[in-house]
């Protein structure tokens, strides 16, 4: 049951997802288009014309990269919208009245959630490489001139003293870990905002996801500040700060995977009494 509860899950959101992906596609064709024209038409000399054609395809490009990275955010509330109306309307009393238990469905909707947000990722990383490269004239630059490289070697770190696709890789860990965790914190964002509102439960679902994200980013900026405070320290007496900031880096996956389990959890707990209610 749980094969035919993601397959109806993802026909659900592939009605949506799939032309916007296919919008993502042009605006990176597009957007690599601009970024070559302007590349080719400033390498050939200056003149009143030229600049003028070189700004335009410069403001395409960059309207093109922003909305490329606006696809991103469209799909995650596509996602979670199409979570709550389909538990949380009138369209839930069909879904909570299957044969089918509350971890089946929270499985079924984690999972192909997780698939369209990887996919989004991988569509809008692979626009947003071709759209580099074009700037570049696909002469000058390499992969690790691209937006999609400096950000995922930004997101790495600088784990074992690792540079390069070394960070690009940990960089790509660290972003799946914030996916599931940020999907698996919306959904009991909205759950619990469906539980506890009479009215506005969409509201108060954004809100209890925002109060959420304000908490754990506080935790999460004390917890910084003191293990800033420990390198320094440890760095001063014998401890490998190499050593230290891969403990930190693997302690952030455990707390991340382990604060999506919990989320998940008490969704399953949560549907299992919105179940017997039904």
């Amino acid at each position: 049951m749980l094969g035919k509860l993601f397959k109806y899950d993802m026909k659900a959101l592939s009605r949506t997802l799939v032309p916007l992906h296919v919008a993502v596609l042009v605006l990176g064709l597009v957007s690599c288009v601009a970024g070559f024209a302007g590349h080719t038409v400033g390498e050939s000399g200056s003149s009143p014309e030229r600049n003028v054609f070189m700004a335009v395809m410069t403001l395409a490009f960059l309207l093109s990269m922003v909305a490329l990275f606006v696809a991103v955010v469209a799909t995650f509330v596509i996602v979670i919208a199409r979570f709550y109306r389909n538990l949380f309307t009138d369209e839930g009393y069909l879904t909570l009245t299957l044969p089918v238990n509350a971890n089946q469905i929270m499985l079924s909707k984690t999972l192909a959630g997780l698939l369209w947000m990887c996919i989004d990722v991988v569509v809008v990383s692979l626009c947003a490489v071709l759209a580099s490269l074009g700037a570049y004239g696909f002469v000058e630059g390499t992969l690790d001139s691209t937006v999609p490289y400096w950000m995922l070697s930004a997101a790495g770190g600088d784990l074992f003293g690792s540079e390069g696709w070394g960070s690009v890789l940990v960089g790509m860990a660290n972003t799946g870990a914030q996916l599931v965790f940020g999907l698996l914190l919306a959904y009991l964002s909205f759950t619990l905002g469906a539980r506890m509102a009479e009215r506005h439960k969409v509201a108060a679902g954004i809100g209890i996801y925002v109060l959420l994200g304000w908490i754990l980013g506080l935790v999460g900026g004390i917890g910084a500040i003191v293990a800033s405070s420990a390198t320094i320290y440890w760095g001063s007496v014998t401890f490998d700060y190499d050593v230290f900031t891969f403990f930190m880096s693997a302690a952030s996956w455990v707390l991340l995977l382990g604060g999506a389990a919990i989320c998940y959890a008490l969704c399953v707990h949560l549907l299992k009494r919105r179940i017997e209610l039904t």
